[in-house]
């Protein structure tokens, strides 16, 4: 976590620390799901995406860190969208890929906070166009089978 703060403070200086330390935490603990998860689609907010394409440029740093994931595997970022995405894979394999996480963010780091679920697209897809509070997607994450 220090090192990969280190490496985007002086990249992004107009983020407030707390606010920076967050988007750092979320960007590794995708890392972490995403390395387990194989080639599920997972997308994040903008800030958090950025702070990924940070980490990236500084590739040495950046091996050493996907090294160093539960899995191993190197992760390579892919500029697609969601939208794109969606076109390409069926509809409900999409939503159930978008879903599938959720679980496995609760049980490896605890219920989403508001601060850190507005970095998850999911999470803002939830609350704000199916009405769902963030008592309810921790409690799908808490109920959900792994």
């Amino acid at each position: 976590m220090d090192q990969a703060l280190r490496v985007v403070r002086p990249r992004l200086p107009d983020r407030p620390d707390d606010e920076l330390t967050i988007q750092v935490e979320e960007c590794l603990r995708f890392l972490v799901i995403a390395s387990e998860a194989g080639q599920k689609f997972f997308p994040l907010s903008k800030e958090v995406d950025e702070v990924w394409h940070e980490l990236i440029t500084e590739t040495r740093d950046y091996q050493e860190l996907c090294a160093a994931l539960p899995t191993g595997r190197f992760l390579h970022h892919s500029g697609i969208t969601l939208s794109e995405y969606a076109v390409l894979h069926d509809r409900r394999a999409v939503v159930s890929e978008m879903l599938a996480w959720i679980p496995t963010y609760v049980s490896r780091f605890g219920e989403f906070t508001p601060n850190r679920a507005r970095h998850w697209v999911i999470c803002t897809f939830l609350q704000e166009e199916l009405g769902m509070t963030l008592a309810e997607i921790n409690q799908l994450g808490r109920s959900a089978k792994l």
